[in-house]
């Protein structure tokens, strides 16, 4: 393996432990099993010699870390059931559709909706 690609595989093993640490904060469970984890998986592929394979674990890890910055929210129950979630600066927010139960009329045991996939108009 080429110097420059592991120095690669080390700043992304690097990153992933970072951003291990910022999504699973305060949460000493998550951060123990994110970083077994983690050393667990590197230590698997440590044989790896081939630079396209290699590449591509890397592209693999990069995405894992992705969806962990951006999927990946902690929640804590603040009152007896309601939580606070820890929204970051990273967190893919998606627009939320407004779900009416009146929309929704039962028949037998069946449901039925009654407008469209955008809610009740």
């Amino acid at each position: 393996m080429s110097n420059k690609l592991r120095q690669e595989v080390l700043q992304t093993f690097k990153s992933l432990h970072q951003t291990r640490k910022t999504v699973f904060k305060n949460d000493n469970r998550a951060l123990a099993e994110g970083r077994t984890k983690i050393n667990q998986e590197f230590k698997k592929q440590k044989h790896v010699e081939n630079e396209a394979a290699i590449q591509e674990l890397l592209n693999y890890a990069r995405a894992v870390e992705h969806e962990l910055k951006t999927c990946v929210i902690q929640a804590q129950e603040v009152a007896p059931g309601k939580y606070q979630a820890e929204i970051t600066k990273d967190t893919i927010k998606l627009d939320n559709v407004a779900f009416k139960e009146e929309c929704c009329m039962e028949v037998g045991n069946k449901r039925t909706q009654q407008c469209g996939p955008r809610g009740c108009t």
